[in-house]
């Protein structure tokens, strides 16, 4: 049987389903708080479903409120990742990622994006786990690629990302307390406000995120959440075909945002950045040793401009780079030209191979 507190807001939630709830936020991470910090007295798995339930019936797993405060929690309970005091902020860490269930199968664009940013000269910590909707999630294809993810540890990231300017954070390593969700998740079968944090909960805490989602719904409220969160500055992107990353073909939606937390929607296409458009069926992915090919063939310089592949993760590399504002860049073009010289000067392949060494040492 769980706490008195947890109780009480489960049964608020529930008594008011269909009418506008008085639980508030704080509330709700309180709860949260004791699902993933279990006491004596623990949250059952049926209370748990309960609470997950109520929170979709009554709407407020699509309160940005709520979302930022949930994800608050789910952080503070992650590994930490400390940065030392002398760290240079004068390049921000940033993180490219999708929420995912878009269902197109689509290659790891954000993966291979996060790499070339990184190669441009961008701190990239970049978040993920392996697929759960599709063949080859971020995880999958760097496993493939020969990376030791499961030794990443939280106190060895801010060392990575010096070294090679791009690591990979585990998500099932870095939120244990997640497993405490893990059952009733699985077993209620339908999508719930844990399906939204992955982006928000990165243990790097980047202050530059490109963020995308698969339902035009979600983009404000997303890009609201990440900035209560303590994201600086952000690009929330979805694209006309459902894609939850910058398009290759036809309209993006952006919902940008800064410092006060303004967002400002806009729409985007491929020719913005100076590159034509490709249709998303080129781009499809396959299981990891297949898009693990896809990988080392475009940083290794096989493919280049005019290839599907190579313009959709060289505009979306680009994104990352123009918000990380690094080598003074001012626009997306001049993105994009970052990100096309950090694959042919074989500087991302480096960062790759940086990384991969750095995980494979961390094991011995």
């Amino acid at each position: 049987m769980s706490s008195p507190t947890f109780t009480s807001t489960l049964r608020s939630l529930l008594n008011s389903p269909t009418s506008s709830p008085t639980v508030t936020p704080s509330e709700i991470a309180a709860a949260v708080s004791e699902i993933m910090a279990p006491t004596s007295t623990p949250p059952t798995p049926a209370q748990i479903g309960g609470f997950l339930s109520a929170l979709k019936l009554t709407g407020l797993e699509l309160d940005p409120e709520v979302i930022a405060a949930v994800a608050t929690v789910m952080r503070n309970h992650a590994l930490k990742v400390e940065f030392p005091a002398n760290w240079n902020s004068d390049v921000p860490v940033v993180d490219i990622v999708g929420t995912g269930g878009d269902g197109h199968n689509t290659f790891n664009v954000s993966t291979a994006a996060g790499i070339v940013a990184a190669g441009a000269g961008s701190l990239v910590a970049k978040h993920g786990n392996r697929a759960s909707s599709s063949q080859c999630g971020s995880a999958d294809v760097l496993e493939a690629l020969g990376c030791q993810l499961t030794n990443v540890t939280n106190t060895a990231v801010p060392e990575i990302l010096s070294t090679s300017q791009f690591c990979f954070l585990f998500s099932q390593k870095f939120h244990p307390a997640m497993k405490f969700v893990a059952g009733p998740r699985k077993e209620l079968g339908v999508r719930t406000i844990f399906n939204l944090l992955g982006p928000l909960t990165n243990p790097a805490k980047p202050s530059r995120v490109v963020v995308g989602v698969h339902s035009k719904s979600l983009g404000p409220l997303v890009a609201s959440a990440l900035h209560l969160t303590g994201v600086e500055r952000g690009w929330v992107v979805n694209g006309s075909n459902g894609l939850d990353e910058i398009s290759p073909e036809g309209i993006t939606t952006v919902w940008e945002f800064g410092g006060s937390g303004e967002i400002a929607e806009k729409e985007i296409r491929p020719s913005d950045f100076g590159i034509m458009e490709h249709s998303l069926q080129s781009v499809k992915g396959g299981d990891s040793a297949f898009n693990g090919q896809i990988m080392t063939d475009l940083l290794s310089g096989k493919l280049s401009a005019g290839n599907p592949i190579f313009d959709w993760v060289t505009l979306n590399a680009a994104a990352l780079i123009y918000l990380s504002e690094i080598h003074g860049v001012k626009d997306l073009k001049g993105a994009l030209e970052l990100a096309k010289d950090s694959i042919k000067s074989g500087k991302a392949l480096e960062s790759l191979e940086k990384f991969q060494k750095l995980t494979v040492d961390l094991g011995n």
